[in-house]
């Protein structure tokens, strides 16, 4: 479980979650080309009630800054003043849209849809 802390109505801290991290095969090295090749949404949806408050909200990845020697990069959603208007915890989701079109010589990645983040889930917390 990953938990997410923003203040009602603030529009900081950028929602950031590392991409996917599962290894150092070539299949993965490519992972990132075919990343910046997608489209990527965010969607949110209040626990309590289970109404949708944020739905297919358009992303962007970036790279992330630290001293690794590895390229890491980050999806990001920047809040809108909507999202945060009221107190509550809220699940969230990112999905993203495999378009297909990079190559590579070994391997083939086929077009479809990802919903980050695996294996755990993500809680905002808007207090």
């Amino acid at each position: 479980m990953s938990e997410f802390y923003i203040k009602k109505g603030s529009l900081n801290p950028i929602l950031r979650v590392e991409a996917i991290q599962t290894g150092r095969n070539k299949p993965f090295l490519h992972f990132y080309e075919i990343l910046q090749d997608s489209e990527i949404f965010f969607s949110m949806r209040n626990l309590n009630t289970g109404i949708v408050k944020v739905a297919n909200a358009k992303c962007y990845i970036k790279r992330a800054d630290d001293d690794s020697c590895e390229e890491k990069y980050l999806i990001c959603y920047n809040w809108k003043k909507y999202d945060v208007d009221e107190y509550g915890v809220f699940e969230g989701e990112f999905n993203v849209k495999f378009n297909g079109n990079i190559e590579c010589n070994e391997y083939s990645y086929p077009k479809g849809n990802l919903i980050l983040p695996i294996g755990e889930k993500l809680f905002i917390n808007v207090v």
